[in-house]
């Protein structure tokens, strides 16, 4: 993989020149998961940053009952685990494949040590931790704010600009296609509300629309419907 064409992927550096990018190439590492893969433990010591480059990933705490709480679902164009790495702690959650993924990975030291000497790159990542805090702000104004049927169509919503592929429906119309295997429990964790709601949620679309759940992933079979119930007072 042509490294400085992956880093132009990501949006944290693609207004950033290549003379400015060029300190950093020599120290990313190219890794690739397959699905299922762990790439990192709970509990495990965070020294790298990780960028997704493709593919996507889930953030999940195992309980003592082995249930697993899905926290967040990462795709490209995102960097996961960075809270820990900035304060050099152990990983709180654990990262798994969702499907197969191929990340950027750089040390802690080596990534501060360039960024030191380039106010370019500061300027960048200050503006990303800033993105960052809306986007946290604005979740959790969905999260207490908005129904949970808003909350759902929300979520798809991000997902199908974050990772969604345009498909036919065989019918002279489009949809958008998410391939990304998540569970009704795992849904119901992601926008905070019980299992039931989720499953009663999905049935009702997956039979008046506009979502169609598939064996790997979603297909959003209206998404004009789907935008409109994510912008509903609720």
């Amino acid at each position: 993989m042509d490294k400085l064409a992956a880093l132009r992927k990501l949006a944290l550096f693609e207004d950033i020149n290549e003379a400015t990018l060029k300190p950093l190439l020599d120290y990313f590492v190219v890794k690739r998961f397959e699905r299922g893969d762990s790439i990192w433990r709970e509990g495990s010591l965070a020294t790298h940053f990780t960028f997704v480059v493709d593919g996507t990933i889930k953030i999940a705490k195992y309980r003592n009952d082995g249930r697993e709480v899905i926290l967040g679902v990462f795709g490209a164009d995102e960097v996961v685990g960075h809270v820990a790495v900035y304060n050099q702690i152990a990983y709180p959650a654990s990262a798994v494949a969702l499907e197969d993924v191929t990340v950027l990975e750089i040390f802690r030291g080596h990534f501060y040590g360039t960024i030191q000497r380039t106010p370019a790159l500061l300027e960048a990542i200050l503006k990303n931790m800033m993105e960052r805090n809306r986007a946290l702000v604005q979740r959790l104004h969905e999260v207490t704010v908005s129904s949970a049927e808003q909350r759902l169509a929300l979520l798809f919503c991000k997902f199908s600009e974050s990772m969604g592929r345009r498909v036919p429906l065989g019918d002279g119309r489009w949809g958008v296609y998410i391939e990304i295997p998540l569970s009704r429990s795992d849904l119901s964790e992601l926008i905070n509300v019980r299992v039931e709601t989720a499953i009663r949620l999905m049935s009702k679309w997956n039979k008046e629309g506009p979502i169609r759940t598939e064996k790997n992933g979603f297909t959003i079979t209206d998404p004009d419907v789907l935008l409109k119930i994510s912008q509903s007072s609720g």
